[in-house]
Formats: C-alpha cells, structure tokens, sequence
C-alpha cells in the first residue's frame, strides 16, 4: 500500500475526516508522508539569473521529521512562494522581456 500524500491527508484534516492527532499517529506509522513536494520556484539575482532557493534541515539522516518541523517547512515555502515565480511563469517572463526588446522591424 502506498502512503497518502500530505495534500490528500491535509484535505481530510480540512473537511474533519481525521484530527491533528490522527494525521500525526498516521505520519509516524508512515501511512502519510512528512512533507509534501512542490513545484521548484525562481528569483531572479541582480545580474539577471534565476536562482533557486532551498530550504533543509542538514544533518537529518534516516530521522524523520517532528510536527514543529513540518510547521517550519510550512511557513517557510509560504514564503518562497511570496517571493518567488514557477519555471512556467520564468519562462512567460523570459518569452516577454523578449519581445520588449525587438526593433521596429520585428528583429532583434
């Protein structure tokens, strides 16, 4: 049987299937995962790359990981999110910076 992503767990959580307390006992019996995966966002730096950044508890090993860790993960990729933009918004954001840039004729 797979694990439940944390998604579909939070998702129960918000319509009252289960309580904090079930997802906590879920996630340590390892019926739901500790931490859910999103899509990789971008900043851009002064000399106009993107960059990613990343956040990560070092030196956790084969530990898992504790609530109050999972919360800090929370408010940390809210964040990243605030501040930061997808590959596809990069990508529309790259495709119009180009188009800005075009002579009267059309080319570059």
């Amino acid at each position: 049987m797979g694990k439940l992503t944390v998604a579909d767990a939070n998702e129960l959580l918000d319509k009252g299937v289960i309580t904090k307390e079930t997802l906590a006992d879920m996630q340590e019996k390892g019926l739901v995962s500790t931490r859910s995966k999103s899509a990789e966002r971008y900043i851009q730096s002064s000399n106009g790359s993107w960059v990613t950044p990343i956040f990560y508890f070092r030196g956790l090993g084969d530990g898992k990981y504790t609530q109050e860790m999972t919360e800090l993960r929370t408010k940390v990729n809210e964040v990243i999110e605030k501040y930061t933009i997808t590959k596809h918004e990069v990508v529309n954001t790259e495709t119009k910076s180009k188009k800005s840039r075009k002579g009267k004729n059309g080319k570059w």
